[in-house]
């Protein structure tokens, strides 16, 4: 007769298949560049409505440049923070050798899923950073993000301009284009009134 449990196996959660972390930090990557982007937009709508400024490809690569540098940094203080969190969640090996009851072998089989977890997810965030770190440097890409974030602020002009004139209306790609041209040219017409150059 046992009066404790052998060496019965626990079982923690449910073990999740492998993670692929080149798969992860691409996704993560996706959202990533669409917060640049939005970040980039964001900041050359203030920056002219609040500055009376121009529209300039080279200042909006600067806004670019800077909303990427503060992601990345963002992420790598976030990953520092989860690596922390991982070791502490650890068990030691210590207690790996004393748990002897069942929810003693299931706290210590939580803990180890939980340290693999937030391990993972630093290495993520830390991919995701060092990729947008190339990128910032990559004047190919920030260019490339630079004309996504204008055609979107065009493209968001253009719904504002159709707005109160009419139910919204379906256009085609050829429409979009001559009415995003449109755009262009009154906002030419509007710069051109204002600096008057």
């Amino acid at each position: 007769m046992r009066l404790w449990p052998g060496s019965t196996p626990v079982s923690a959660a449910p073990v999740a298949p492998p993670v692929d972390l080149g798969h992860q930090i691409e996704e993560g990557l996706i959202v990533a560049r669409s917060a640049v982007q939005q970040s980039t937009k964001n900041g050359i709508i203030v920056s002219i409505m609040r500055d009376g400024g121009l529209w300039s490809d080279h200042a909006a690569e600067e806004v670019a440049q800077a909303a990427i540098g503060a992601l990345a940094r963002e992420l790598h203080e976030t990953a520092e923070r989860l690596e922390s969190e991982s070791q502490r969640a650890a068990p030691s090996e210590r207690e790996e050798r004393r748990a002897r009851s069942r929810g003693d072998r299931a706290r210590t089989a939580h803990r180890r899923v939980e340290t693999r977890r937030l391990s993972m997810r630093s290495a993520t965030l830390r991919g995701v950073a060092n990729e947008l770190e190339g990128i910032r440097h990559d004047d190919v890409e920030v260019s490339r993000l630079v004309t996504r974030a204008r055609d979107d602020t065009l493209r968001e002009l253009l719904h504002a301009r159709l707005i109160p004139r009419a139910s919204p209306v379906v256009l085609t790609e050829e429409q979009q284009r001559t009415a995003i041209e449109g755009v262009v040219a009154d906002l030419d017409l509007l710069l051109l009134e204002r600096s008057g150059h």
